[in-house]
């Protein structure tokens, strides 16, 4: 289990970080810059965090640590299960406390007027980054025998 944390926290910062900077046009006061940069870093460990959540949560829930060597479509459901509602309530946390606000150009999802950009985040980045893993740890094992 010690392998998938230290793969999934060195893969989900750099990916995170690249989604955040992506999407910063969808954001209101978000300039390419510095201050933009740093806020991003920030906000792409506390994704990372979100995946780690994610990753806990699906063994608890199927009662298994090591889920990812057996990755199935009823894992990858509870995955995107889990990101879909850790998504939603951090992002409404935010727009609710205002620690950002998106532009017009921001798509939404109808009823809860929360964007689509970072929902799609935390349904595809967490299931890269856990594929990824999964087959990095098989190379390590490869390795070792």
């Amino acid at each position: 289990m010690k392998n998938y944390i230290t793969n999934i926290i060195a893969l989900s910062i750099p990916i995170n970080f690249i989604w955040e900077m992506a999407q910063m046009p969808l954001y209101k006061n978000m300039p390419w810059d510095l201050d933009t940069s740093l806020f991003c870093l920030a906000a792409s460990i506390g994704d990372t965090v979100m995946i780690l959540i994610i990753f806990f949560a699906v063994a608890i829930l199927i009662k298994d640590k090591d889920w990812l060597r057996n990755l199935n479509k009823g894992n990858v459901f509870l995955t995107l299960f889990v990101g879909f509602i850790i998504a939603i309530l951090v992002e409404q946390y935010a727009l609710n406390n205002d620690m950002w606000s998106y532009n017009n150009i921001m798509p939404k999802i109808p009823f809860w007027n929360i964007g689509i950009a970072p929902i799609l985040q935390m349904l595809i980045l967490p299931l890269i980054i856990f594929v990824i893993t999964k087959n990095e740890n098989k190379n390590i094992l490869r390795r070792i025998k």
